[in-house]
């Protein structure tokens, strides 16, 4: 059993008690407890903060994908939740990885030297999916041949939209009332600026409660999330992806989850298990890589 090295969350542990909040007189930290807590802090090591927004834009994308799908029956909240995780994967990808362009390639990881597919995890067409849009993305934002550099934030999302929305069209046999939600349209932004929030952000489990707290995640998932971050977060590429499959195992076996919970983790870890070999093979083609920055 992987274990977090840090302590379990108080903040996630607050969103599910009843009551939860300061006590009429509360105590001043001490210095030595300030420092604790500034370790216990889990901040993205730059290589990462591509491979960790996609993966919360797929959890996230899942989650309110089947709660919109729902609208239709069943079914719709099978495949809201299956389109939810590709659209919010990759375009939080896509984002973050226009963030982390520069002139001498995109900020990744390394070049992985294993298959990054995992056949146990029955989600895992999600993470395949997910690479195949983005190399059809880069062309739509780079259409120079390269990516503009600074990139003109904010994002120009209405240029990636319509891209995604056809191939869940067409590619994903996407039930068509689905596509046509206005409900769909508004949980995509709303997962997408909360991805933005948790790269951006200095503490990744206070920005990861905020989006339990906004409905964005449950706390089984958020906390798992957090939980993953800090294991992966030392590792290269290769480990990262080894590490990812021992984790989908437990998820897999674990009871305590509910079905849809557990489909969100799983679909985030595909999405993670091939977006970091995706970002590493693109960091390992520096200047020659379609995502590589240029001035313009």
């Amino acid at each position: 059993m992987l274990r977090t090295l840090f302590r379990p969350s108080l903040l996630l542990a607050c969103v599910l008690a009843s009551g939860c909040g300061p006590s009429a007189v509360e105590p001043k930290p001490t210095a030595n407890q300030d420092t604790q807590a500034q370790a216990l802090r889990i901040r993205i090591p730059r290589w990462l903060k591509i491979v960790v927004s996609d993966m919360v834009g797929a959890a996230s994308g899942a989650q309110t994908g089947a709660e919109i799908g729902g609208i239709l029956g069943p079914e719709g909240a099978a495949a809201g939740a299956v389109i939810g995780g590709i659209i919010g994967g990759v375009q939080a990808s896509t984002e973050a990885a226009a963030r982390q362009t520069t002139t001498l390639g995109v900020s990744a990881g390394s070049k992985p030297s294993s298959d990054p597919a995992n056949a146990r995890n029955p989600f895992d067409h999600i993470g395949q999916h997910h690479n195949a849009v983005l190399d059809t993305s880069v062309g739509i934002i780079g259409p120079g041949g390269c990516i503009p550099n600074p990139f003109p934030f904010p994002f120009p999302r209405d240029r990636t939209q319509g891209p995604l929305w056809d191939y869940s069209l067409k590619t994903l046999n996407a039930p068509p009332e689905l596509m046509k939600l206005p409900e769909l349209e508004a949980s995509w932004h709303k997962t997408l600026d909360f991805v933005v929030s948790v790269e951006q952000a200095e503490d990744l489990e206070l920005a990861i409660a905020d989006g339990v707290k906004s409905g964005l995640l449950t706390p089984p998932v958020g906390e798992r999330l957090i939980s993953y971050v800090n294991t992966v977060a030392p590792l290269d590429t290769d480990k990262l992806l080894e590490v990812t499959k021992a984790i989908e195992e437990e998820t897999l076996a674990d009871k305590e989850l509910g079905e849809q919970d557990r489909q969100s983790l799983l679909s985030a870890y595909s999405v993670a298990r091939h977006s970091a070999a995706y970002w590493g093979e693109q960091a390992a083609q520096q200047e020659s890589s379609p995502w590589c920055g240029c001035s313009k």
